[in-house]
């Protein structure tokens, strides 16, 4: 007597899990944000060195409408996207030197563990001596302390490559820019919007200590004359606008284009 199998019936959906993830990453950063201004309103209104969070959000809107406000962040976004897309450029060139020679790999490596240690602080006063109050000095202080970082993500990305794709690319015929667009780049595009992730972040922290230390124009240096007259309402308002510019380009503009870009990967 033959019996039927009946259909096994899935207890969850696989491609599920990532929206879990996604929803669970949300609640725990919007529990984060509400412990923050939880302790922001208890040590306003327990201490004095820090202003009371409802003083501050009072005056935000006028903060907000003034010229002087957007023309400083203008010109630090200016230099974070300028200062990492020149990271990029190098640590896309170095990770090849890498991979491809030995010897320049072990002298690229030397430095990547060497500019790893050196503090920003330190590169700001060095570029302060060597580039004055220029530009050149804040995008020098970001491409020395972010390129560490990219090379060895992207470094890694290189080495991850798979040679069987590779080898069915060679079979195909695909070669030069096709090839790079096709073989490639989509299996290194991980790694470089990690990269990316990481290092968005920093650069804008980088960027901001510089302008404290070498030019008179961005928010650093804004930070810096609201703190020297002891204006602490305008000190948390910059601060809020930092804040606020770091997690709308992450959560509007980065996050999203990593996962238009990389929704191949959820279907494969």
């Amino acid at each position: 007597m033959s019996t039927m199998s009946l259909p096994r019936i899935p207890l969850g959906s696989s491609s599920s899990a990532p929206d879990r993830r996604r929803r669970a990453q949300v609640v725990l950063s919007v529990a984060g944000f509400v412990l923050l201004l939880i302790g922001w309103w208890l040590l306003g209104d327990m201490t004095r060195f820090l202003p009371g969070i409802r003083e501050v959000l009072r005056s935000f809107p006028e903060f907000l409408g003034s010229s002087l406000v957007w023309r400083e962040v203008a010109v630090t976004t200016v230099r974070v996207v300028g200062s990492l897309a020149i990271a990029f450029v190098l640590a896309g060139a170095a990770a090849l030197v890498m991979l491809r020679s030995r010897f320049w790999g072990r002298v690229l490596s030397a430095y990547v563990a060497v500019a790893t240690a050196v503090p920003s602080t330190i590169l700001a006063l060095i570029a302060l001596f060597i580039f004055r109050k220029s530009d050149a000095g804040v995008v020098f202080v970001v491409v020395v302390t972010t390129l560490p970082f990219i090379t060895v993500l992207l470094h890694e990305g290189l080495r991850a490559t798979s040679d069987s794709l590779t080898e069915m690319g060679a079979v195909y015929r695909i070669r030069g820019i096709e090839s790079v667009r096709h073989v490639l780049l989509p299996q290194v595009t991980p790694y470089a919007f990690t990269a990316l992730r990481n290092e968005y972040a920093h650069a804008w922290k980088v960027v901001v200590l510089a302008e404290l230390f070498i030019i008179n124009s961005g928010m650093g240096w804004q930070f810096s004359q609201a703190f020297d007259r002891f204006q602490l309402v305008p000190v948390m308002h910059w601060l809020l606008v930092f804040m606020l510019l770091l997690l709308a380009t992450e959560y509007l503009i980065i996050r999203p284009l990593e996962a238009r870009v990389l929704r191949w990967k959820d279907k494969s």
